[in-house]
């Protein structure tokens, strides 16, 4: 019976082991500690410059940490988007994964699957006070901040300042002076801007900077609140000057059923004068490849005059950011990548590649893009970043206004499109 017995245990502890050495949670360091293994799930190609650098930043973490080591998995951003849905709905969320701001972000957090990090930033002053003045709004909700991001995109206007030069004209700074822009490159056989709205969430920027221009930002966040309508003067006057814009033949001809990469080429190729799309263009614009190196400047969109919004209220959001699940299995280790990826060392290489950072870290000009300084420049005035309303409400809403916004440049009636808008606000609600 002994014997047996014995057998027994060893047969039970040998399971164990076994068992134990299948865990892949854990991994063996080879000097006796065992670091949890965490997963990031991210969107992107390996390839792609700033996917190269959060690798690195992965890299870095996992020399510097005796807790975790840390894996990433990059997937195409439309599958992505499908793919993090899915395992959060399923449970099996990955430690750590790239987010949205707001409309992306809410549903998760609302059904308690993300972790808050604002203990985390509190009890860490120089790493919450490192980012950029409201950065982590648009991942605050009730209170809390459950994401942090890596970079940020804004929408620019951007000009051909050789085409600028021939001409004589200079950066627009109010409607009025954009309507003169216009009137003096149409006169001289240039499209004014290069927009391509087939997809039409590309139009739909201008919609919004005009909106906030005009209205400021309340009548949005009542939108997005559920307090306000589609129908506020401030939307029907955007959609009024959005298709005034397309009578004074701003657009190229049949923009509407043009993508926004050959619209692109219009103004790379000096067909067009300007471009208002977000700095994720900087780079394309500016490479030893572009016909367009230094020509390019840039500017803020314009104000519209008698309009209740800043001129310094960039549209944009906060980019590749990082949220942590509340599966994750080391929140501590997560919460240290965090401060990584926001790291002086990462953040430059971020600079150095073209992007806007999300925080304060001070850059050698010598080793930045001009273009980039130049918005950064501009944006230190900046009194709000205000979101995509297609981030800020989610898909469903979102879409929906950029295809109104298609329909009024198409001829619709303003006040029409904004009120269908309404009623399907008001069914989709969530």
């Amino acid at each position: 019976m002994r014997r047996r017995s014995l057998v027994l245990v060893c047969s039970i502890l040998i399971i164990v082991a076994l068992l134990s050495g299948c865990d892949t949670a854990k991994v063996g360091t080879g000097g006796g500690t065992e670091k949890t293994k965490l997963k990031i799930e991210a969107w992107g190609i390996e390839t792609d410059p700033n996917s190269k650098i959060i690798k690195e930043a992965v890299n870095l973490f996992n020399e510097k940490s005796s807790s975790a080591v840390i894996e990433i998995e990059f997937t195409e951003q439309e599958q992505y988007k499908t793919k993090i849905a899915t395992l959060m709905a399923t449970n099996e969320a990955p430690d750590l994964f790239n987010t949205w701001a707001a409309g992306f972000l809410k549903p998760f957090v609302t059904s308690g699957k993300v972790y808050s990090i604002s203990e985390d930033l509190d009890k860490d002053p120089n790493w919450k006070n490192s980012y950029i003045n409201g950065i982590l709004t648009p991942f605050t909700m009730d209170g809390k901040v459950y994401a942090a991001p890596t970079t940020q995109t804004v929408v620019c206007l951007f000009y051909n300042k050789e085409i600028f030069d021939k001409y004589n004209l200079k950066a627009p700074e109010t409607y009025s002076e954009l309507k003169d822009v216009i009137n003096t490159l149409n006169e001289n056989g240039i499209t004014p801007f290069a927009l391509g709205n087939k997809a039409p969430w590309v139009g739909a920027m201008y919609s919004e900077l005009v909106a906030n221009r005009i209205g400021g930002s309340e009548p949005f966040n009542k939108v997005y609140e559920g307090t306000g309508t589609w129908l506020d003067p401030s939307f029907i006057e955007a959609g009024r000057i959005m298709y005034e814009l397309v009578q004074m033949n701003a657009f190229p001809e049949g923009f509407n059923a043009l993508d926004n990469d050959p619209a692109q080429e219009l103004f790379k190729e000096g067909k067009a004068a300007m471009l208002v799309m977000g700095s994720w263009a900087i780079q394309q614009l500016t490479n030893d490849e572009s016909p367009l190196k230094g020509k390019v400047d840039v500017a803020r969109f314009p104000a519209i005059e008698g309009g209740k919004g800043d001129i310094n209220n960039w549209l944009g959001q906060p980019d590749q950011s990082f949220a942590i699940s509340m599966n994750c299995k080391n929140k501590e280790a997560a919460v240290e990548f965090l401060k990584t990826i926001a790291s002086e060392e990462i953040q430059t290489k971020f600079a150095e590649a073209g992007n806007l950072l999300a925080t304060k870290t001070t850059i050698d000009p010598a080793k930045s893009n001009p273009v980039a300084i130049k918005v950064a420049e501009l944006q230190k005035d900046m009194t709000e970043l205000f979101l995509f309303y297609d981030v800020a409400l989610g898909s469903t809403i979102g879409n929906e206004f950029n295809n109104a916004i298609q329909a009024i440049t198409a001829g619709t009636d303003p006040e029409e499109a904004f009120s269908k808008l309404q009623e399907f606000t008001d069914q989709n609600r969530e």
